[in-house]
């Protein structure tokens, strides 16, 4: 009787350990999903932008109608004028040319601006990035650098 009494006390009380959602053993109270879920705060952005509102206003700035366009082919078209307008500030024929063509030669012209700045400047690029060589040009010249910052 003792036997028939007792496994009734344990099954009942394994019975409400699994439906509590209490952890049985050390191991997995300490799981990493558990942590994760209890250690995770809540994360609520304000002021953040639709990507296809962000899209919209860029399309119209450069004057590009994307009426009746999904979002990914009225990116594609944003994206294709910014690089049609960084090449022809950079002097860059496009006629006939695939884009990423262009984004090649668009970056080469850009980086050549950077280094005959930074030579006219005396700026010195051995070892540099790019954009640690601007950043030199910058605390030199700021105006020069605030115009080759606006490519890569």
């Amino acid at each position: 009787m003792k036997k028939k009494t007792m496994s009734y006390v344990m099954t009942g009380a394994l019975s409400i350990t699994i439906l509590s959602g209490v952890p049985s053993s050390p191991a997995q109270a300490a799981s990493p999903h558990l942590i994760k879920e209890q250690a995770a705060p809540t994360v609520i952005r304000t002021g953040t932008k639709n990507f296809a509102d962000v899209i919209e206003e860029q399309a119209l700035a450069l004057g590009i109608n994307i009426k009746g366009d999904d979002l990914e082919i009225a990116a594609k078209k944003v994206r294709l004028a910014k690089l049609h307008n960084q090449a022809a500030a950079l002097n860059i024929e496009t006629d006939g040319k695939k884009e990423k063509t262009i984004r090649l030669e668009v970056k080469k012209a850009h980086e050549m601006n950077v280094y005959n700045a930074a030579g006219n400047l005396g700026v010195e690029t051995d070892g540099k990035r790019l954009k640690d060589i601007i950043a030199s040009i910058s605390d030199i010249n700021p105006e020069a650098a605030a115009q080759l910052n606006g490519f890569y």
